[in-house]
């Protein structure tokens, strides 16, 4: 789709040289009603009357897969086609669920190669299918600024409602960082909708700690942003836990709906901890 109302588009060959650009022509003081793009495959989906200006990241070279102070770390802008084509260890479990968050999206060919992880998370959908997974796992992200230090923000942080982070105006994800020895936990993810080409209704991800023998399940579709439940003993308590948490209600489900099913995938992941 064509953005007819877009005015400025930036496409600097750095960071640095973004930063550098800013200063020139002022564009800092308008930072709401600018975008990054990346992957598009969101941007150009849909109109977008409130954004004036781009600003094209694809040129950063930020879609590294690499190891580095005891963590998995992932550029932003890595497409999500190269999560499942990379060669994961045998050992590195938890990798698995980076196949089940790209089969959730019930994404196109096209869609799968152009995405990328960054967008994913920082779209912030109810829907995302890899934000769960990233809380789960306990990852953290590393946000860089045009005109402050760069900072770690844990992922069970980051999202805080349908469309809202905690990304302030001129900050970017830089990078997921996870940590290698959570990569060994064991992932059970598990996704509901009424069709498998609809967003899902329901999405529960729990990650499996056996070493220091520690659930964590997270919530993700059928509430506005990612919940983390961890320290259950049993599916009972985690049951009760789930009564308390608001539950999104709208014309494709209720909250009630909504619950129900998430209690039942939940039980099918707790079924396969046990097998």
């Amino acid at each position: 789709m064509n953005l007819n109302n877009i005015e400025i588009y930036l496409n600097p060959q750095s960071f640095e040289d973004l930063v550098q650009d800013v200063k020139i022509q002022n564009i800092d003081k308008i930072y709401g009603k600018y975008t990054w793009l990346a992957g598009g495959t969101w941007l150009f989906s849909e109109p977008q009357p409130d954004i004036s200006g781009v600003i094209d990241i694809q040129d950063f070279g930020w879609d590294e897969i690499e190891i580095a102070n005891d963590n998995l770390q992932i550029g932003a802008t890595c497409p999500l086609v190269k999560l499942l084509e990379y060669n994961w260890l045998s050992e590195w479990k938890a990798t698995s669920g980076f196949e089940s968050a790209i089969s959730a999206l019930s994404a196109s060919f096209k869609v799968v190669n152009m995405a990328t992880l960054g967008g994913n998370i920082c779209l912030a959908l109810s829907v995302g299918t890899f934000a769960p997974l990233m809380v789960a796992l306990d990852a953290s992200y590393e946000i860089w600024s045009l005109d402050t230090a760069s900072r770690l923000v844990s992922a069970k942080d980051f999202q805080i409602g349908h469309r809202q982070t905690i990304l302030k105006p001129g900050e970017i994800l830089r990078r997921v960082l996870i940590p290698i020895e959570n990569l060994h936990w064991e992932i059970y993810y598990q996704r509901f909708g009424i069709a498998s080409s609809d967003p899902a209704l329901v999405i529960v991800v729990m990650a499996n700690d056996k070493v220091n023998s520690q659930m964590h399940c997270v919530l993700g579709a059928s509430v506005e942003f990612p919940q983390l439940i961890r320290n259950f003993l049993n599916y009972q308590e985690i049951n009760h836990i789930i009564e308390g948490i608001k539950f999104i209600e709208d014309v494709r489900a209720s909250t009630n709906y909504r619950r129900e099913i998430t209690k039942i995938l939940i039980e099918r992941c707790l079924l396969q901890v046990i097998t």
